[in-house]
């Protein structure tokens, strides 16, 4: 089975920096992969990342936390020609198609071939409608959706898109340190994460908060959080270029901070206490 893994801001980038950043977007699923004893073979083009896996269960859940990646397909690889598109679409309608139920094709092309997406719309449209003459066509609120994807010599047809968590790839972005003493703390950590930044964390209250971030960063370095604070001194250690902190608004009293030399970043200060939590759940859910 291949995945067809989506990735967004990387491609409003150069060309050179969306190579950069892809070509770190493959290292972090392949260490994330690796990590969890899953076989994967990857490739790219300009604007896919394909996961080659036998086991799709363990290769979704593991993709659901690479920050970069947008949505996930898995689908069925044929040659991008029209007989082969044929059958494709012909054996997908079969599995997802019940009876009474309507369905929408949802083409798209990059490269040159000898067929439009109308084209492709028009006529594996009609296969199915005259395979499955119970069903209908609905373009608008459809009960099942057919994507076809054709890629220059390759084609794919899938159904589902399971969403990623977005951002940059994880060690895109440089170094920050993030203080996580609470829930807020860890969220603020994840978020900075989310940014590309390689974060190191720096606690004084076990893993509580630190376990649910490795799930994310395998490569995740923890530092002890002394009483007294001393930020500066854990920045230098941890070369980090920035700083993630978990404060909420009622907390901010920035003349009480302790000045530091890099920039501090609490993205979480204006978010409501469920938002953090929903954050929460999804960083633990993984």
């Amino acid at each position: 089975m291949v995945l067809l893994v989506r990735f967004g801001e990387l491609a409003l980038k150069s060309r050179f920096v969306r190579r950069q950043l892809r070509d770190r977007l493959i290292a972090n699923i392949q260490d994330l992969f690796a990590v969890d004893g899953v076989e994967c073979i990857t490739e790219a083009d300009e604007a896919r990342v394909y996961v080659h896996v036998d086991d799709v269960a363990k290769a979704r859940s593991i993709l659901a936390r690479v920050f970069g990646v947008v949505s996930v397909s898995p689908a069925a690889e044929v040659h991008a020609d029209l007989d082969a598109l044929r059958k494709a679409v012909l054996s997908e309608a079969s599995r997802s198609l019940s009876p009474g139920q309507s369905f929408a094709l949802r083409p798209r092309r990059v490269g040159t071939h000898p067929f439009t997406s109308q084209d492709l719309a028009r006529e594996l449209g009609e296969k199915i409608r005259r395979a499955h003459p119970d069903a209908r066509v609905d373009l608008t609120n459809p009960d099942v959706e057919i994507h076809v994807e054709v890629r220059r010599n390759r084609a794919f047809v899938f159904r589902e898109k399971w969403p990623g968590p977005g951002g940059l790839p994880l060690g895109s972005q440089g170094r920050a340190l993030a203080v996580v003493r609470d829930e807020a703390g860890m969220v603020a950590a994840w978020m900075g994460m989310k940014r590309g930044c390689r974060i190191a964390v720096a606690t004084s209250d076990g893993d509580g908060f630190v376990e649910p971030l490795r799930r994310w960063d395998v490569r995740l370095k923890v530092l002890g959080l002394p009483e007294e604070g001393n930020l500066g001194e854990l920045v230098r250690i941890a070369r980090a270029e920035a700083v993630f902190l978990g404060t909420r608004w009622e907390e901010f009293e920035p003349k009480k901070r302790e000045a530091l030399d890099v920039p501090t970043f609490e993205p979480v200060i204006g978010l409501p206490e469920e938002e953090i939590g929903r954050i929460a759940a999804r960083i633990r859910s993984v």
